[in-house]
Protein backbone atom coordinates (compact mmCIF):
# COMPACT_ATOMS: atom_id res chain seq x y z
CA UNK A 1 0.00 0.00 0.00
CA UNK A 2 1.37 3.39 -1.02
CA UNK A 3 1.97 5.81 1.84
CA UNK A 4 3.28 9.36 2.08
CA UNK A 5 4.77 11.29 5.02
CA UNK A 6 2.48 13.93 6.38
CA UNK A 7 2.33 16.65 9.00
CA UNK A 8 -0.95 17.87 10.48
CA UNK A 9 -1.22 21.46 11.70
CA UNK A 10 -4.02 23.10 13.67
CA UNK A 11 -4.52 26.55 12.17
CA UNK A 12 -6.81 28.83 14.17
CA UNK A 13 -7.47 32.47 15.08
CA UNK A 14 -10.11 34.77 16.57
CA UNK A 15 -11.00 36.19 13.17
CA UNK A 16 -10.08 35.53 9.56
CA UNK A 17 -10.79 36.73 6.04
CA UNK A 18 -9.94 35.12 2.68
CA UNK A 19 -11.34 37.65 0.22
CA UNK A 20 -13.36 36.55 -2.75
CA UNK A 21 -11.90 38.62 -5.62
CA UNK A 22 -15.24 39.02 -7.39
CA UNK A 23 -16.88 40.73 -4.39
CA UNK A 24 -17.03 44.52 -4.84
CA UNK A 25 -19.32 46.59 -2.59
CA UNK A 26 -19.05 44.06 0.23
CA UNK A 27 -15.84 42.11 0.85
CA UNK A 28 -16.89 38.46 1.16
CA UNK A 29 -14.72 35.63 2.43
CA UNK A 30 -14.14 32.02 1.43
CA UNK A 31 -15.13 29.65 4.28
CA UNK A 32 -11.73 27.90 4.27
CA UNK A 33 -8.19 28.89 3.22
CA UNK A 34 -7.68 28.35 -0.53
CA UNK A 35 -4.62 26.46 -1.66
CA UNK A 36 -2.66 29.63 -2.64
CA UNK A 37 -3.29 31.00 0.87
CA UNK A 38 -1.90 27.79 2.40
CA UNK A 39 1.16 28.06 0.15
CA UNK A 40 1.64 31.66 1.33
CA UNK A 41 1.31 30.54 4.95
CA UNK A 42 3.99 27.87 4.49
CA UNK A 43 6.20 30.45 2.79
CA UNK A 44 5.75 32.85 5.71
CA UNK A 45 6.73 30.17 8.23
CA UNK A 46 9.88 29.28 6.26
CA UNK A 47 10.79 32.77 5.02
CA UNK A 48 10.35 32.03 1.30
CA UNK A 49 10.37 35.03 -1.04
CA UNK A 50 6.90 35.98 -2.20
CA UNK A 51 7.69 35.50 -5.90
CA UNK A 52 9.14 32.02 -5.21
CA UNK A 53 6.14 30.70 -3.26
CA UNK A 54 3.93 29.69 -6.25
CA UNK A 55 6.68 27.55 -7.78
CA UNK A 56 8.05 26.09 -4.55
CA UNK A 57 4.62 25.01 -3.35
CA UNK A 58 2.97 24.00 -6.62
CA UNK A 59 1.22 20.65 -7.17
CA UNK A 60 4.51 18.88 -7.86
CA UNK A 61 6.08 20.02 -4.59
CA UNK A 62 3.22 20.23 -2.09
CA UNK A 63 0.03 18.38 -1.25
CA UNK A 64 -2.38 20.28 1.00
CA UNK A 65 -5.65 19.17 2.56
CA UNK A 66 -8.05 21.22 4.72
CA UNK A 67 -10.36 19.90 7.40
CA UNK A 68 -12.91 22.36 8.80
CA UNK A 69 -12.55 21.79 12.54
CA UNK A 70 -14.99 24.41 13.90
CA UNK A 71 -18.43 25.06 12.46
CA UNK A 72 -18.12 28.03 10.11
CA UNK A 73 -19.51 31.23 11.64
CA UNK A 74 -19.32 34.67 10.07
CA UNK A 75 -19.96 38.22 11.21
CA UNK A 76 -20.17 41.41 9.15
CA UNK A 77 -17.90 44.24 10.22
CA UNK A 78 -18.03 47.67 8.60
CA UNK A 79 -14.48 48.90 7.96
CA UNK A 80 -13.65 52.58 7.44
CA UNK A 81 -11.16 53.51 4.72
CA UNK A 82 -9.96 57.12 4.59
CA UNK A 83 -7.43 58.75 2.25
CA UNK A 84 -4.80 61.08 3.66
CA UNK A 85 -1.73 62.74 2.14
CA UNK A 86 1.61 62.70 3.92
CA UNK A 87 1.46 66.49 4.58
CA UNK A 88 4.42 68.53 5.79
CA UNK A 89 6.53 66.63 8.31
CA UNK A 90 9.52 68.19 10.08
CA UNK A 91 12.19 65.75 11.21
CA UNK A 92 14.10 68.39 13.21
CA UNK A 93 14.08 68.19 17.01
CA UNK A 94 15.36 71.77 17.43
CA UNK A 95 12.93 74.15 19.17
CA UNK A 96 11.39 76.71 16.87
CA UNK A 97 12.31 80.36 17.44
CA UNK A 98 9.05 81.59 15.97
CA UNK A 99 5.57 80.29 16.10
CA UNK A 100 5.01 78.55 12.80
CA UNK A 101 1.61 77.97 11.38
CA UNK A 102 1.05 74.45 10.18
CA UNK A 103 0.75 74.10 6.44
CA UNK A 104 -2.43 72.67 4.98
CA UNK A 105 -2.22 69.10 3.70
CA UNK A 106 -1.61 68.73 -0.01
CA UNK A 107 -3.48 66.55 -2.47
CA UNK A 108 -6.32 65.84 -0.07
CA UNK A 109 -9.64 65.09 -1.77
CA UNK A 110 -12.26 67.79 -1.30
CA UNK A 111 -14.56 65.24 0.22
CA UNK A 112 -12.36 63.42 2.71
CA UNK A 113 -15.09 61.28 4.20
CA UNK A 114 -14.48 57.71 5.24
CA UNK A 115 -15.54 55.02 2.79
CA UNK A 116 -17.36 52.27 4.64
CA UNK A 117 -16.88 48.74 3.32
CA UNK A 118 -18.82 45.84 4.89
CA UNK A 119 -16.43 42.92 5.46
CA UNK A 120 -17.54 39.37 6.09
CA UNK A 121 -15.26 37.89 8.76
CA UNK A 122 -14.77 34.31 9.88
CA UNK A 123 -15.35 34.08 13.62
CA UNK A 124 -13.14 31.70 15.64
CA UNK A 125 -12.05 29.77 12.54
CA UNK A 126 -10.11 26.57 13.13
CA UNK A 127 -8.79 24.15 10.51
CA UNK A 128 -6.49 21.15 10.39
CA UNK A 129 -4.04 21.40 7.50
CA UNK A 130 -2.54 18.19 6.11
CA UNK A 131 0.74 19.01 4.40
CA UNK A 132 3.15 16.87 2.39
CA UNK A 133 6.29 18.32 0.77
CA UNK A 134 8.28 16.29 -1.74
CA UNK A 135 11.49 17.92 -0.45
CA UNK A 136 12.21 16.01 2.76
CA UNK A 137 14.61 18.66 4.13
CA UNK A 138 12.04 21.41 3.62
CA UNK A 139 9.38 19.28 5.24
CA UNK A 140 11.56 18.62 8.28
CA UNK A 141 12.36 22.33 8.51
CA UNK A 142 8.66 23.19 8.34
CA UNK A 143 7.86 20.65 11.05
CA UNK A 144 10.63 21.95 13.33
CA UNK A 145 9.69 25.61 12.89
CA UNK A 146 6.05 24.95 13.73
CA UNK A 147 6.88 22.71 16.69
CA UNK A 148 9.18 25.36 18.22
CA UNK A 149 7.20 28.45 17.06
CA UNK A 150 10.22 29.68 15.08
CA UNK A 151 8.33 31.44 12.27
CA UNK A 152 10.24 33.76 9.95
CA UNK A 153 7.09 35.84 9.45
CA UNK A 154 4.07 35.96 11.73
CA UNK A 155 1.26 33.62 10.59
CA UNK A 156 -2.09 35.26 9.91
CA UNK A 157 -5.58 34.14 8.97
CA UNK A 158 -5.81 35.68 5.52
CA UNK A 159 -5.19 39.34 6.43
CA UNK A 160 -2.16 40.60 8.38
CA UNK A 161 -4.49 42.13 10.99
CA UNK A 162 -5.77 38.69 12.00
CA UNK A 163 -2.91 36.93 13.77
CA UNK A 164 -3.13 33.13 13.77
CA UNK A 165 -1.80 30.23 15.82
CA UNK A 166 -0.16 27.13 14.36
CA UNK A 167 0.03 23.94 16.42
CA UNK A 168 1.77 20.75 15.28
CA UNK A 169 -0.29 17.61 15.89
CA UNK A 170 2.35 15.01 16.80
CA UNK A 171 0.38 11.78 16.27
CA UNK A 172 -0.14 12.24 12.53
CA UNK A 173 2.82 10.92 10.54
CA UNK A 174 1.87 8.92 7.43
CA UNK A 175 -1.12 8.72 5.14
CA UNK A 176 -1.99 5.50 3.30
CA UNK A 177 -3.52 5.57 -0.17
CA UNK A 178 -6.92 3.86 -0.27
CA UNK A 179 -8.89 2.28 -3.08
CA UNK A 180 -11.66 4.39 -4.62
CA UNK A 181 -15.17 3.75 -3.38
CA UNK A 182 -17.73 4.76 -0.80
CA UNK A 183 -16.40 6.40 2.34
CA UNK A 184 -16.71 9.37 4.67
CA UNK A 185 -14.20 12.16 3.96
CA UNK A 186 -13.20 14.66 6.66
CA UNK A 187 -11.62 17.27 4.39
CA UNK A 188 -12.71 19.63 1.62
CA UNK A 189 -13.14 17.53 -1.56
CA UNK A 190 -12.62 18.35 -5.23
CA UNK A 191 -16.03 18.03 -6.86
CA UNK A 192 -14.71 16.14 -9.91
CA UNK A 193 -13.21 13.47 -7.63
CA UNK A 194 -16.44 12.38 -5.93
CA UNK A 195 -20.21 12.14 -5.90
CA UNK A 196 -22.34 12.68 -2.81
CA UNK A 197 -24.19 9.71 -1.32
CA UNK A 198 -27.53 11.40 -0.68
CA UNK A 199 -29.05 8.22 0.74
CA UNK A 200 -26.52 8.35 3.59
CA UNK A 201 -27.17 11.97 4.53
CA UNK A 202 -29.36 11.86 7.62
CA UNK A 203 -31.41 14.81 8.89
CA UNK A 204 -30.42 14.12 12.50
CA UNK A 205 -26.78 14.75 11.66
CA UNK A 206 -25.26 18.18 11.14
CA UNK A 207 -24.94 18.98 7.45
CA UNK A 208 -24.66 22.28 5.64
CA UNK A 209 -23.17 21.20 2.32
CA UNK A 210 -21.94 23.75 -0.18
CA UNK A 211 -20.26 23.75 -3.57
CA UNK A 212 -17.88 26.60 -4.33
CA UNK A 213 -15.33 27.61 -6.96
CA UNK A 214 -12.09 28.47 -5.14
CA UNK A 215 -8.56 29.46 -6.29
CA UNK A 216 -6.41 26.38 -6.79
CA UNK A 217 -3.06 27.47 -8.22
CA UNK A 218 -1.53 30.93 -8.68
CA UNK A 219 1.60 32.54 -10.10
CA UNK A 220 3.74 35.47 -8.99
CA UNK A 221 1.55 37.84 -11.06
CA UNK A 222 -1.45 36.79 -8.93
CA UNK A 223 -3.26 35.03 -11.74
CA UNK A 224 -5.19 32.01 -10.50
CA UNK A 225 -6.80 28.85 -11.78
CA UNK A 226 -9.96 27.64 -10.02
CA UNK A 227 -11.47 24.35 -8.94
CA UNK A 228 -14.89 23.46 -7.62
CA UNK A 229 -15.01 21.93 -4.15
CA UNK A 230 -17.72 20.50 -1.92
CA UNK A 231 -17.54 20.72 1.86
CA UNK A 232 -19.63 20.68 5.03
CA UNK A 233 -19.79 23.95 6.98
CA UNK A 234 -20.79 21.97 10.07
CA UNK A 235 -17.37 20.28 10.32
CA UNK A 236 -18.54 16.66 10.09
CA UNK A 237 -17.41 14.12 7.44
CA UNK A 238 -19.25 13.83 4.14
CA UNK A 239 -20.43 10.45 2.76
CA UNK A 240 -19.20 10.26 -0.83
CA UNK A 241 -18.28 7.83 -3.56
CA UNK A 242 -14.66 8.67 -4.39
CA UNK A 243 -13.25 8.19 -7.87
CA UNK A 244 -10.13 10.23 -7.11
CA UNK A 245 -7.34 9.67 -4.62
CA UNK A 246 -8.12 9.49 -0.91
CA UNK A 247 -5.82 8.71 1.99
CA UNK A 248 -6.30 7.27 5.47
CA UNK A 249 -4.51 8.82 8.40
CA UNK A 250 -5.27 7.35 11.81
CA UNK A 251 -9.08 7.13 11.93
CA UNK A 252 -9.75 9.79 9.25
CA UNK A 253 -10.04 9.74 5.48
CA UNK A 254 -8.71 12.80 3.70
CA UNK A 255 -8.16 14.23 0.24
CA UNK A 256 -5.95 17.03 -1.04
CA UNK A 257 -7.01 20.30 -2.70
Amino acid sequence: MESIPLIAIRYHAKYGHFRKPYSNVSSLTYPFPPRPAIAGLMGAVMGIKKDDVPEMFDENNMKAGVEIENRIKTVTHVTNFRQYSSGDISYSVKPQTKAKLSKPLKNVPKSNKATQIPMELLRNPSYILYINLTNEKKMEELKTRIAHKRFVYTPCMGLSEFLAELELLPDWRTANLMDPGENEISTVITKDDCSLLFNKIRSEKNYNIQELSVPHLGNKDRRFTYKKYIFNLMSSPLPVNMNGKMYQINDKNITFL
